[in-house]
């Protein structure tokens, strides 16, 4: 039988409302960020700041719960965790977040149980990367996931945008290169055959690099990086 989504997963828009000790009466799931694990193409920790899916890890993400605990009302149930995208795991939590996918690339295994956590209500987003060579690999890989769908780009009026935090991503700081980045940022997403988002790209962004290092990016960039991740979650848990 193949995995299903965990039910818990459908009482998430209701338990953003009723606040962490609801949730808990209730016995389910609260949210976990999710960090996947992969081989980098170019070798293990070759690459400055060690191997690509590890950048801004554990910081980032244990800076981003802190964000999630004081400004909504998301229960979260346990530290962050750490998997790959063969763990039969993988179905129990709806968010994914992937670093560095220009250096990223699947097993034929992997690209198919990627395919079944979307098409099963899962949501992945894809983070810190710049120029044109890594947006290839990005798609090639999405390409083996669904070959009949391509990136949309998201338009500033994207209800994304304006879920939580209100946010204009025209007007928002790049994090990569420290904030001065030669490349546009941009946000482009897959969606299915319902219209639902199932992956987000932050195309030449790179907040999880806001969330690591709050106090030395700039005041405005690391703000809307952690407003953008939590937006983004929003909506992947009540979409």
């Amino acid at each position: 039988m193949k995995p299903e989504l965990h039910p818990a997963w459908r009482l998430l828009a209701v338990l953003l409302l009723l606040g962490p000790n609801v949730a808990a009466a209730q016995g389910d799931h609260g949210f976990r960020f999710v960090r996947i694990r992969y081989e980098d193409v170019r070798g293990e920790g070759r690459r400055f700041g060690g191997a690509a899916w590890a950048h801004d890890y554990p910081t980032a993400e244990l800076n981003f719960y802190e964000a999630l605990n004081r400004t909504t009302r998301i229960y979260l149930e346990g530290p962050p965790l750490v998997l790959t995208l063969d763990d039969p795991r993988l179905f129990e939590y709806p968010v994914l977040y992937l670093c560095e996918p220009g250096y990223w690339e699947m097993t034929d295994e992997q690209a198919a149980r990627l395919r079944q956590y979307l098409d099963r209500g899962g949501f992945i987003l894809f983070d810190d990367f710049r120029g044109e060579y890594e947006w290839i690999n990005l798609v090639r890989q999405m390409k083996r996931v669904y070959p009949d769908r391509d990136f949309i780009e998201l338009p500033p009026e994207h209800p994304v945008w304006r879920i939580y935090f209100d946010i204009d991503p025209v007007e928002a700081p790049s994090l990569v290169s420290g904030g001065f980045s030669k490349y546009e940022d941009r946000y482009l997403a897959l969606f299915d055959d319902e219209g639902r988002m199932v992956a987000l790209a932050n195309r030449n962004q790179d907040i999880g690099d806001g969330w690591e290092w709050p106090e030395q990016n700039f005041d405005q960039a690391s703000t809307i990086s952690f407003q953008m991740g939590i937006n983004f979650v929003m909506y992947a848990l009540t979409h």
